[in-house]
Protein backbone atom coordinates (compact mmCIF):
# COMPACT_ATOMS: atom_id res chain seq x y z
CA UNK A 1 0.00 0.00 0.00
CA UNK A 2 1.79 3.13 -1.20
CA UNK A 3 2.72 5.81 2.04
CA UNK A 4 -0.14 8.84 1.21
CA UNK A 5 2.15 12.00 1.58
CA UNK A 6 -0.71 14.13 2.27
CA UNK A 7 -1.64 12.05 5.21
CA UNK A 8 -3.38 15.11 7.63
CA UNK A 9 -1.96 14.24 11.78
CA UNK A 10 -4.57 12.75 13.68
CA UNK A 11 -3.67 15.12 16.78
CA UNK A 12 -3.41 18.37 14.30
CA UNK A 13 -6.76 18.02 12.62
CA UNK A 14 -8.32 17.07 15.96
CA UNK A 15 -7.45 20.22 17.55
CA UNK A 16 -8.82 22.17 14.69
CA UNK A 17 -11.74 20.18 13.85
CA UNK A 18 -14.57 21.36 15.07
CA UNK A 19 -18.31 19.31 14.18
CA UNK A 20 -20.68 22.38 13.25
CA UNK A 21 -24.84 22.98 13.11
CA UNK A 22 -25.73 25.19 10.78
CA UNK A 23 -29.97 24.17 9.78
CA UNK A 24 -30.44 26.34 7.39
CA UNK A 25 -27.58 24.27 4.94
CA UNK A 26 -30.85 21.47 4.91
CA UNK A 27 -33.00 24.22 2.77
CA UNK A 28 -29.97 25.25 1.02
CA UNK A 29 -29.79 22.03 -0.41
CA UNK A 30 -33.40 20.94 -0.49
CA UNK A 31 -33.47 24.12 -2.76
CA UNK A 32 -30.26 23.25 -5.25
CA UNK A 33 -30.85 19.89 -5.48
CA UNK A 34 -34.55 20.53 -6.77
CA UNK A 35 -33.37 23.14 -9.09
CA UNK A 36 -30.61 21.30 -10.34
CA UNK A 37 -33.37 18.08 -11.13
CA UNK A 38 -35.67 21.00 -12.51
CA UNK A 39 -32.75 21.87 -15.01
CA UNK A 40 -32.03 18.34 -15.88
CA UNK A 41 -28.32 18.91 -14.30
CA UNK A 42 -28.33 15.79 -11.80
CA UNK A 43 -28.38 12.96 -14.53
CA UNK A 44 -24.28 13.01 -15.22
CA UNK A 45 -23.71 10.53 -12.56
CA UNK A 46 -26.53 7.56 -12.18
CA UNK A 47 -24.93 6.18 -8.58
CA UNK A 48 -25.63 9.68 -7.04
CA UNK A 49 -29.18 9.21 -8.47
CA UNK A 50 -29.60 5.88 -7.21
CA UNK A 51 -28.08 6.63 -3.91
CA UNK A 52 -30.74 9.58 -3.60
CA UNK A 53 -33.64 7.29 -4.58
CA UNK A 54 -33.17 4.96 -1.45
CA UNK A 55 -33.75 8.33 0.66
CA UNK A 56 -37.33 8.20 1.98
CA UNK A 57 -37.43 11.74 3.10
CA UNK A 58 -34.90 13.36 0.75
CA UNK A 59 -37.78 11.90 -1.85
CA UNK A 60 -40.91 13.11 0.03
CA UNK A 61 -39.02 16.67 -0.26
CA UNK A 62 -38.77 16.86 -3.89
CA UNK A 63 -41.87 15.28 -4.98
CA UNK A 64 -43.33 18.01 -2.72
CA UNK A 65 -41.45 20.67 -4.89
CA UNK A 66 -42.24 18.92 -7.83
CA UNK A 67 -46.73 18.85 -6.89
CA UNK A 68 -46.96 21.73 -4.89
CA UNK A 69 -45.19 24.33 -6.36
CA UNK A 70 -47.34 26.94 -8.87
CA UNK A 71 -47.25 27.01 -12.37
CA UNK A 72 -45.98 30.52 -12.24
CA UNK A 73 -43.38 29.80 -9.56
CA UNK A 74 -42.09 27.07 -11.99
CA UNK A 75 -42.16 29.61 -15.05
CA UNK A 76 -39.99 31.60 -12.77
CA UNK A 77 -37.96 29.16 -12.51
CA UNK A 78 -37.31 27.91 -15.95
CA UNK A 79 -36.88 31.66 -16.55
CA UNK A 80 -33.44 31.42 -15.16
CA UNK A 81 -32.45 28.23 -16.71
CA UNK A 82 -30.25 29.95 -18.57
CA UNK A 83 -27.21 29.96 -15.89
CA UNK A 84 -27.07 28.81 -12.47
CA UNK A 85 -28.05 31.88 -10.68
CA UNK A 86 -30.72 30.95 -8.40
CA UNK A 87 -28.62 27.92 -7.43
CA UNK A 88 -25.37 30.38 -6.66
CA UNK A 89 -27.33 33.42 -4.95
CA UNK A 90 -28.69 31.39 -2.05
CA UNK A 91 -25.59 29.12 -1.72
CA UNK A 92 -23.36 32.70 -1.82
CA UNK A 93 -25.40 33.96 1.13
CA UNK A 94 -25.36 30.81 3.49
CA UNK A 95 -21.68 30.85 2.45
CA UNK A 96 -20.20 34.09 3.11
CA UNK A 97 -22.26 35.00 6.19
CA UNK A 98 -21.97 32.72 8.58
CA UNK A 99 -24.54 34.66 11.02
CA UNK A 100 -27.09 33.75 8.99
CA UNK A 101 -29.03 30.55 10.84
CA UNK A 102 -32.66 31.40 9.57
CA UNK A 103 -34.23 31.51 7.29
CA UNK A 104 -35.52 34.92 8.41
CA UNK A 105 -32.18 36.16 8.71
CA UNK A 106 -31.27 35.09 5.67
CA UNK A 107 -34.10 37.17 4.34
CA UNK A 108 -33.43 40.39 5.85
CA UNK A 109 -30.20 39.58 5.00
CA UNK A 110 -31.40 39.49 1.31
CA UNK A 111 -33.77 42.53 1.57
CA UNK A 112 -31.03 44.59 2.78
CA UNK A 113 -28.33 43.28 0.62
CA UNK A 114 -27.53 46.68 -2.01
CA UNK A 115 -28.31 45.59 -5.93
CA UNK A 116 -24.54 46.06 -6.84
CA UNK A 117 -23.71 43.62 -4.32
CA UNK A 118 -26.65 41.10 -5.36
CA UNK A 119 -25.84 41.66 -9.20
CA UNK A 120 -22.29 41.08 -8.06
CA UNK A 121 -23.02 37.20 -7.35
CA UNK A 122 -25.69 36.94 -10.04
CA UNK A 123 -22.84 38.73 -13.05
CA UNK A 124 -20.14 36.70 -12.19
CA UNK A 125 -22.34 33.48 -11.91
CA UNK A 126 -23.10 34.32 -15.55
CA UNK A 127 -19.38 35.14 -16.55
CA UNK A 128 -18.14 31.82 -14.77
CA UNK A 129 -20.54 29.67 -16.72
CA UNK A 130 -20.27 31.04 -20.10
CA UNK A 131 -16.98 32.18 -20.42
CA UNK A 132 -14.97 29.94 -17.46
CA UNK A 133 -13.50 33.08 -16.32
CA UNK A 134 -12.74 33.97 -12.84
CA UNK A 135 -13.61 37.11 -13.31
CA UNK A 136 -10.57 39.41 -12.53
CA UNK A 137 -11.34 42.07 -14.90
CA UNK A 138 -15.15 41.82 -13.31
CA UNK A 139 -16.36 45.21 -13.19
CA UNK A 140 -18.42 44.97 -9.57
CA UNK A 141 -19.99 47.38 -8.10
CA UNK A 142 -21.52 49.13 -10.98
CA UNK A 143 -24.29 47.54 -12.59
CA UNK A 144 -24.12 49.41 -15.98
CA UNK A 145 -20.49 48.23 -16.20
CA UNK A 146 -21.29 45.01 -15.44
CA UNK A 147 -23.91 45.20 -18.19
CA UNK A 148 -21.31 46.31 -20.82
CA UNK A 149 -18.63 43.90 -19.71
CA UNK A 150 -21.41 41.24 -20.37
CA UNK A 151 -22.45 43.28 -23.96
CA UNK A 152 -19.45 43.36 -24.87
CA UNK A 153 -17.96 39.57 -24.26
CA UNK A 154 -17.65 37.00 -27.11
CA UNK A 155 -18.27 33.95 -27.00
CA UNK A 156 -21.32 33.89 -25.41
CA UNK A 157 -24.62 32.39 -26.37
CA UNK A 158 -27.27 35.26 -27.59
CA UNK A 159 -30.09 34.26 -26.29
CA UNK A 160 -28.44 33.63 -22.78
CA UNK A 161 -26.80 37.40 -22.86
CA UNK A 162 -30.18 38.87 -23.99
CA UNK A 163 -31.81 37.06 -20.44
CA UNK A 164 -29.12 37.94 -18.23
CA UNK A 165 -28.89 41.91 -19.35
CA UNK A 166 -32.69 41.84 -19.03
CA UNK A 167 -32.03 41.10 -15.70
CA UNK A 168 -29.52 44.36 -15.47
CA UNK A 169 -32.31 46.67 -17.61
CA UNK A 170 -34.81 45.77 -14.17
CA UNK A 171 -32.55 44.96 -11.46
CA UNK A 172 -35.04 45.10 -8.42
CA UNK A 173 -37.08 43.75 -10.02
CA UNK A 174 -35.05 40.71 -11.06
CA UNK A 175 -34.47 40.83 -7.01
CA UNK A 176 -37.89 40.46 -5.92
CA UNK A 177 -38.24 37.75 -8.64
CA UNK A 178 -35.51 35.93 -6.98
CA UNK A 179 -36.64 36.67 -3.39
CA UNK A 180 -40.08 34.97 -4.57
CA UNK A 181 -39.03 31.78 -6.28
CA UNK A 182 -36.96 31.50 -2.76
CA UNK A 183 -39.48 32.18 -0.36
CA UNK A 184 -41.99 29.81 -2.48
CA UNK A 185 -39.97 26.74 -2.16
CA UNK A 186 -39.14 27.31 1.48
CA UNK A 187 -43.07 27.51 2.01
CA UNK A 188 -43.07 24.11 0.63
CA UNK A 189 -39.99 22.82 2.59
CA UNK A 190 -40.92 24.44 6.31
CA UNK A 191 -43.12 21.25 6.81
CA UNK A 192 -40.25 18.90 6.22
CA UNK A 193 -37.16 20.89 8.03
CA UNK A 194 -37.10 19.31 11.73
CA UNK A 195 -36.85 16.12 9.95
CA UNK A 196 -34.18 16.83 8.11
CA UNK A 197 -32.12 18.97 10.86
CA UNK A 198 -32.53 15.30 12.86
CA UNK A 199 -31.10 13.62 9.96
CA UNK A 200 -28.49 15.83 9.46
CA UNK A 201 -27.83 15.32 13.38
CA UNK A 202 -27.30 11.50 13.23
CA UNK A 203 -25.01 11.88 10.35
CA UNK A 204 -22.70 14.68 11.97
CA UNK A 205 -22.67 11.58 15.00
CA UNK A 206 -21.96 8.63 12.85
CA UNK A 207 -19.16 10.54 11.24
CA UNK A 208 -17.99 12.25 14.36
CA UNK A 209 -17.90 8.33 15.17
CA UNK A 210 -15.82 7.20 11.92
CA UNK A 211 -13.50 9.79 12.51
CA UNK A 212 -12.37 7.87 15.84
CA UNK A 213 -13.24 4.25 14.11
CA UNK A 214 -11.19 4.60 10.54
CA UNK A 215 -9.44 8.32 10.76
CA UNK A 216 -8.05 7.29 7.15
CA UNK A 217 -11.43 6.42 5.49
CA UNK A 218 -12.65 9.36 7.13
CA UNK A 219 -10.30 11.58 5.61
CA UNK A 220 -10.31 10.34 2.25
CA UNK A 221 -14.03 10.09 1.66
CA UNK A 222 -14.09 13.67 3.54
CA UNK A 223 -11.56 15.38 0.87
CA UNK A 224 -9.44 16.07 3.94
CA UNK A 225 -6.16 14.26 2.46
CA UNK A 226 -7.00 17.46 -0.41
CA UNK A 227 -6.49 19.94 1.90
CA UNK A 228 -3.57 19.63 4.08
CA UNK A 229 -1.87 23.19 2.82
CA UNK A 230 -5.79 24.35 3.99
CA UNK A 231 -5.78 23.01 7.15
CA UNK A 232 -2.21 23.60 8.19
CA UNK A 233 -2.55 27.34 7.22
CA UNK A 234 -5.93 28.04 9.45
CA UNK A 235 -6.74 28.13 12.93
CA UNK A 236 -10.21 26.52 12.36
CA UNK A 237 -12.28 23.78 10.46
CA UNK A 238 -16.05 23.60 10.65
CA UNK A 239 -17.42 20.49 9.44
CA UNK A 240 -21.18 20.32 8.48
CA UNK A 241 -22.63 16.92 7.51
CA UNK A 242 -25.74 17.33 5.47
CA UNK A 243 -28.68 15.43 4.56
CA UNK A 244 -30.05 17.46 1.88
CA UNK A 245 -27.08 17.86 0.09
CA UNK A 246 -26.57 14.16 0.18
CA UNK A 247 -23.08 13.81 -1.70
CA UNK A 248 -22.03 17.40 -2.39
CA UNK A 249 -18.50 18.75 -1.20
CA UNK A 250 -18.23 22.90 -0.63
CA UNK A 251 -15.17 24.50 0.94
CA UNK A 252 -15.24 28.40 2.72
CA UNK A 253 -11.93 30.16 3.41
CA UNK A 254 -12.88 32.57 5.56
CA UNK A 255 -10.55 35.78 6.42
CA UNK A 256 -10.48 35.25 10.00
CA UNK A 257 -8.60 31.88 9.87
CA UNK A 258 -11.51 29.67 9.48
CA UNK A 259 -12.33 26.71 7.26
CA UNK A 260 -16.38 25.96 6.28
CA UNK A 261 -16.31 22.17 4.94
CA UNK A 262 -19.89 20.80 3.72
CA UNK A 263 -20.56 17.36 2.94
CA UNK A 264 -23.07 15.38 2.06
CA UNK A 265 -24.40 12.62 4.27
CA UNK A 266 -23.63 9.72 1.23
CA UNK A 267 -19.86 10.56 0.78
CA UNK A 268 -19.10 7.31 2.52
CA UNK A 269 -21.86 5.22 0.03
CA UNK A 270 -20.56 7.41 -3.35
CA UNK A 271 -17.11 6.57 -2.64
CA UNK A 272 -17.97 3.07 -2.11
CA UNK A 273 -19.75 2.60 -5.07
CA UNK A 274 -16.95 4.62 -7.08
CA UNK A 275 -14.42 2.37 -6.00
CA UNK A 276 -16.78 -0.77 -6.85
CA UNK A 277 -17.45 0.46 -9.88
CA UNK A 278 -13.24 0.85 -10.37
CA UNK A 279 -13.14 -2.53 -8.94
CA UNK A 280 -15.87 -3.75 -11.65
CA UNK A 281 -13.65 -1.86 -14.48
CA UNK A 282 -10.50 -3.16 -13.56
CA UNK A 283 -12.09 -6.68 -13.69
CA UNK A 284 -13.68 -6.56 -16.76
CA UNK A 285 -10.50 -5.15 -18.25
CA UNK A 286 -8.60 -8.19 -17.11
CA UNK A 287 -10.89 -10.80 -18.04
CA UNK A 288 -11.20 -9.19 -21.57
CA UNK A 289 -7.40 -10.13 -22.20
CA UNK A 290 -6.55 -13.44 -23.22
CA UNK A 291 -3.26 -13.39 -21.87
CA UNK A 292 -4.60 -12.40 -18.57
CA UNK A 293 -7.49 -15.09 -19.06
CA UNK A 294 -5.11 -17.78 -19.91
CA UNK A 295 -2.97 -17.62 -17.47
CA UNK A 296 -6.27 -17.27 -14.45
CA UNK A 297 -7.46 -20.45 -15.71
CA UNK A 298 -3.80 -22.31 -14.86
CA UNK A 299 -4.13 -20.52 -11.39
CA UNK A 300 -8.14 -21.77 -11.01
CA UNK A 301 -6.97 -25.65 -11.62
CA UNK A 302 -3.94 -25.11 -8.75
CA UNK A 303 -1.42 -22.94 -7.32
CA UNK A 304 2.13 -22.42 -9.32
CA UNK A 305 5.04 -20.80 -8.44
CA UNK A 306 6.84 -18.55 -11.06
CA UNK A 307 9.17 -20.45 -13.02
CA UNK A 308 6.68 -23.28 -12.92
CA UNK A 309 4.02 -21.31 -14.80
CA UNK A 310 6.56 -19.55 -16.77
CA UNK A 311 7.80 -22.36 -18.22
CA UNK A 312 4.29 -24.39 -18.93
CA UNK A 313 3.07 -20.98 -20.75
CA UNK A 314 6.00 -20.33 -21.94
CA UNK A 315 6.24 -16.86 -20.83
CA UNK A 316 8.98 -14.98 -19.51
CA UNK A 317 9.18 -15.25 -16.10
CA UNK A 318 9.59 -11.10 -15.93
CA UNK A 319 6.67 -10.47 -17.89
CA UNK A 320 4.46 -13.17 -15.70
CA UNK A 321 5.61 -11.28 -12.62
CA UNK A 322 3.95 -7.82 -14.20
CA UNK A 323 0.44 -10.20 -14.52
CA UNK A 324 1.09 -11.38 -11.46
CA UNK A 325 1.09 -7.71 -9.63
CA UNK A 326 -1.92 -6.52 -12.03
CA UNK A 327 -3.87 -9.62 -10.44
CA UNK A 328 -2.83 -8.93 -7.12
CA UNK A 329 -3.58 -4.97 -7.22
CA UNK A 330 -6.73 -6.45 -8.13
CA UNK A 331 -6.45 -9.28 -5.38
CA UNK A 332 -7.82 -11.83 -7.91
CA UNK A 333 -4.82 -14.35 -6.81
CA UNK A 334 -2.66 -14.28 -3.57
CA UNK A 335 0.19 -16.51 -2.47
CA UNK A 336 1.81 -18.88 0.06
CA UNK A 337 4.65 -20.08 0.88
CA UNK A 338 5.62 -23.97 0.24
CA UNK A 339 8.76 -25.47 0.47
CA UNK A 340 10.32 -22.41 0.01
CA UNK A 341 8.90 -21.31 -2.76
CA UNK A 342 6.48 -18.72 -3.52
CA UNK A 343 3.22 -20.30 -4.66
CA UNK A 344 0.63 -18.03 -6.55
CA UNK A 345 -3.10 -19.19 -6.32
CA UNK A 346 -6.48 -17.75 -7.31
CA UNK A 347 -8.24 -15.69 -4.66
CA UNK A 348 -11.98 -17.78 -4.76
CA UNK A 349 -13.93 -15.54 -2.83
CA UNK A 350 -12.60 -12.41 -4.21
CA UNK A 351 -12.72 -13.33 -7.55
CA UNK A 352 -16.80 -14.51 -7.03
CA UNK A 353 -17.28 -11.17 -5.48
CA UNK A 354 -15.90 -9.00 -8.05
CA UNK A 355 -17.83 -11.37 -10.95
CA UNK A 356 -20.92 -10.80 -9.00
CA UNK A 357 -20.31 -6.89 -9.00
CA UNK A 358 -20.21 -7.29 -12.80
CA UNK A 359 -23.69 -9.65 -13.06
CA UNK A 360 -25.12 -6.85 -10.88
CA UNK A 361 -24.27 -3.95 -13.74
CA UNK A 362 -26.09 -5.88 -16.36
CA UNK A 363 -29.25 -6.24 -14.97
Amino acid sequence: MPINKNRIDYFELKSKLKFVNRPLFEFCGAYVNYLDSFYGLNKNDPKINLLCSKQGLYNEVMNAFESELSPYVKSEIEAFSFCNILQSVLKAFLFDYKSINSFDALLKKYDNYKIEGLFDFIGGCFINEHLQSNCEDWPSSDLKAMALYIEKSDGIDADAKRKVLDLYAYPEEAKMRIRYIIVSMYQVFKRFESDTIEQAKKQLKRYMNLMEIDYDYFCRILKFDDLAEVISNNEQIDLYISYMFTVSYFCKDYSDGTVLLVNGFLCDEYSAAKLEQHSVENFLSIIGDKQCREILMYYVERPYYLLELSRELSIAPQKLRMYNKRFMDAALIDFEHMGGRRYYKLNKEEFDKQFEMCKRLFR
